[in-house]
């Protein structure tokens, strides 16, 4: 799990280091036209997300799966919000880069959620649960403070 972990930590720093790369040689970001990001949902998410990892810590296994499904439903609430406000992959690299990494850690979520499943029917993976489930809230919280507020 830690070789998973510090793979997958390589990819989302190469990702984030790529948008930062990105967003610093553009005149302006979000480029002008293109919708904002608010704070609003995303930041419902990113309490949610934080309480499921405290969850997990306390071995409430499923609780922190709900949680977890919880946190996708309101992502793909976020993304039908954006897109239709005309925030699209066509929209640009804003766009583009934006539902790469959201997306990306999503996928990431839903593979957390099956090792949640796992650890729900076998105690031995709650060890593993817990430490991939932190990675994905610490994932996020560099993603919401990159994407989000900075």
């Amino acid at each position: 799990m830690m070789l998973l972990v510090g793979t997958e930590t390589l990819l989302f720093s190469s990702f984030i280091g790529a948008y930062i790369v990105l967003r610093s040689a553009a005149s302006s970001w979000p480029p002008l036209g293109t919708p904002h990001l608010t704070l609003g949902l995303s930041a419902v998410n990113t309490a949610l997300l934080v309480f499921s990892t405290v969850e997990v810590y306390r071995r409430r296994i499923g609780q922190t799966f709900v949680l977890g499904c919880l946190f996708l439903v309101l992502q793909a609430l976020e993304f039908h919000r954006l897109y239709a406000r005309g925030l699209t992959l066509q929209t640009g690299t804003y766009g583009a880069l934006f539902y790469t990494l959201i997306t990306c850690h999503g996928l990431h979520v839903l593979g957390g959620l099956g090792i949640l499943a796992v650890a729900l029917r076998k105690a031995a993976w709650a060890e593993y649960a817990e430490l991939y489930w932190h990675f994905v809230t610490g994932v996020w919280l560099v993603l919401f403070a990159v994407i989000y507020v900075i």
